[in-house]
């Protein structure tokens, strides 16, 4: 194998990649989408803009009154509360003109209050009952009424009881390395994050690869490519082109979020991650393992999409195919959220060191609770290991199926093909 082939032909599936405008728009579109996402979506959601109509329903609780004055003390979103009466618990035709003014948007809900459970039963009819905020604040507003009636007369301060029940608990992450607030949040937010980059990095220019060397192998331009470089060079040369594109993308992700951390997007003031320390998300310890990990994990998947495109013959019977190369990094993220919550078990442990998961399952152990550098490093050897294993195993298949057409490579063929590499 020669390194100045090599060089030729990754140069060429990188220039390919990078000047290609599906990948420009990928790379400039993400970001942008995401900035929308996190910008847009408090904005979408609120209802600052807009009255929300309630009537009080009263079904013998004697709360009417007291909770009619709290929802009307809502700001946001703003509660404006058009009637409040009472009705016969046993009459269930007494909400019906409530329903119908529900549905006729005349108001756009009702609450009502019944004493069939203790100390109140409360139910929000509505047409939309999604609003999350809306819901807490009517649930809080209920709440703090039949405080107030529990505690009149008892000299206890209902300020202080109310102040007491919002009490908050915030977590903290206590290592050998010192002390990290955010816990959870700060755990979520990063492990999402970086296994969607990776998720999407790999998919996009994975298939992209992998589409590529089908044409190549259908218009039989194979044959020409082969007559100046070998099939090792040809296979190694477009798995560092699409791997140095893919680290290009990266590359740019990575600035514009460091960009959106340091500016501190008001926007961010409105959502529930107001507070969270980006710097606890993004910070050097951070970025260096996952460079390492999204480089490795990258090459490992790269070469399992390559392995999987030289053995079809056509697109179609790669679409059949691709989902043996996406699978594992589905089952990889779907450990990694788990790990979120069990980051010391044995089971986590053992996961984090197979080579297919270590990329976000051991990533997500960093992420959570940093594990001993040890098993962080040995996660690493193995991982860089079955790299060039795959590697071998992958130019050996290539030797034997770059030219096949018409006829797909059965296993028995590619076993075969490996021992034979193997005895050489």
């Amino acid at each position: 194998m020669t390194l100045t082939q090599v060089a030729k032909v990754a140069r060429r599936e990188y220039l390919a990649r990078v000047r290609n405008r599906a990948f420009i728009a990928m790379t400039v579109m993400v970001p942008v989408f995401l900035g929308i996402y996190l910008i847009g979506m408090p904005v979408l959601t609120r209802s600052r803009n807009r009255d929300v109509r309630i009537a009080v329903l009263d079904a013998g609780t004697g709360l009417r009154a007291l909770v009619a004055s709290r929802l009307a003390a809502i700001e946001q979103p703003h509660v404006v509360v058009i009637e409040s009466v009472d009705v016969d618990a046993q009459d269930t035709h007494a909400r019906d003109r409530f329903s119908r003014d529900t549905r006729e948007r005349t108001i756009d809900g009702y609450l009502l209050l019944d004493a069939e459970d203790e100390p109140v039963h409360a139910r929000y009819f509505a047409r939309e009952t999604g609003n999350g905020q809306l819901m807490r604040e009517l649930r809080l507003a209920t709440q703090a009424a039949v405080l107030s009636r529990l505690l009149s007369n008892t000299g206890v301060d209902e300020h202080q009881v109310r102040q007491a029940q919002q009490l908050e608990l915030s977590s903290v992450t206590v290592s050998d390395r010192g002390e990290v607030a955010g816990g959870f949040a700060v755990a979520l937010v990063s492990t999402i994050a970086m296994a969607m980059l990776l998720y999407i990095a790999v998919l996009i220019n994975g298939q992209g690869m992998a589409t590529a060397i089908v044409e190549e192998k259908s218009s039989r331009l194979i044959e020409v490519i082969l007559g100046a470089v070998t099939a090792t060079e040809f296979m190694v040369g477009k798995i560092l082109g699409v791997l140095g594109s893919g680290l290009t993308q990266l590359g740019v992700w990575v600035v514009v979020a460091l960009a959106i951390g340091i500016v501190q997007v008001p926007a961010f003031a409105m959502t529930d991650t107001a507070g969270l320390d980006f710097f606890a998300v993004v910070n050097a310890r951070t970025l260096f393992y996952f460079a390492v990990f999204f480089s490795l994990g990258y090459a490992l998947y790269s070469v399992l999409f390559a392995v999987i495109a030289v053995t079809c013959t056509s697109t179609e019977e790669l679409g059949q195919s691709m989902m043996a190369a996406v699978l594992p990094m589905v089952v990889a993220m779907m450990v990694a959220m788990s790990v979120i919550s069990n980051p010391s078990t044995t089971m986590t442990r053992l996961l984090s060191l197979v080579p297919f998961f270590t990329p976000l399952v051991m990533m997500a152990r960093v992420n959570v609770l940093m594990p001993p550098l040890w098993e962080v490093w040995l996660s690493i050897a193995l991982l860089a290991a079955t790299t060039i294993a795959a590697s071998w195993l992958a130019a050996r298949i290539f030797d034997y199926a770059l030219l096949m057409t018409g006829k797909r490579p059965t296993l028995p063929e590619l076993m075969q093909v490996i021992r034979a590499g193997a005895a050489s």
